[in-house]
């Protein structure tokens, strides 16, 4: 899908807020606005990164993952939002180092990858918006790291529960145990155990293929 120009400053506009109107109208004449729909990938390990997604509608999951397939939830994007590791992959090698998903059907305007250096010393707001997604999603890497070295498997769980339910901003998670376990390094058996303990606790209810958190 390709939006006029009006479409995309109108987007923009809405939820980009803090994009100076310079901005929003470079963005307008650059970008396209895309459809990716529910769990097609959007980015992948070793791809070629020549575009960069600014997120209208939707919600993509960003995650690692080894030769094995095991994965490591790293964080979710929301509208409002671009990949900052996708930037930095694309500033530096040019390929990508991680996996992004849509977890529901998703819009972005995509811009070249050219613009990130380029609008850098032109728009304020748009300097201002790179800096602070690096930032955002650094802060998020480091609770990854203290979560797999420092906290145990509970606690991880009930956080990425959490962190799940404020993305999709509902109580009832979709994710397949198998899935959950797969990105927290886990096994399905642990997940498992540990689901049903805070079941008993009254924090989840165990349903069939998805998992509903009352706290």
């Amino acid at each position: 899908m390709k939006g006029t120009d009006r479409d995309i400053e109108k987007l923009i506009s809405e939820k980009f807020p803090h994009f100076e109107e310079k901005l929003v109208k470079a963005i307008a004449e650059e970008g396209v606005l895309v459809n990716f729909p529910v769990d097609e990938l959007i980015m992948d390990i070793g791809q070629k990164v020549e575009q960069i997604p600014l997120i209208v509608d939707g919600i993509v999951k960003v995650f690692r993952e080894d030769e094995d397939d095991n994965e490591i939830f790293l964080y979710y994007l929301n509208a409002g939002e671009a990949c900052a590791i996708t930037m930095i992959c694309s500033a530096r090698e040019g390929y990508s180092k991680i996996k992004a998903i849509p977890m529901e059907d998703t819009r972005a305007v995509v811009l070249p990858i050219s613009k990130l250096d380029e609008w850098m010393p032109k728009f304020q707001s748009w300097y201002f918006f790179v800096m602070d997604s690096y930032q955002d999603r650094f802060e998020e890497l480091l609770k990854v790291v203290d979560a797999i070295a420092f906290r145990q498997m509970d606690d991880r769980l009930i956080e990425y529960l959490d962190k799940t339910a404020k993305a999709s901003q509902s109580t009832i998670i979709k994710e397949t145990q198998s899935q959950i376990a797969l990105e927290l390094n886990s096994s399905r058996e642990v997940i498992g155990r540990l689901l049903k303990k805070l079941e008993q606790q009254g924090i989840v209810k165990v349903k069939r293929n998805q998992i509903e958190l009352i706290k």
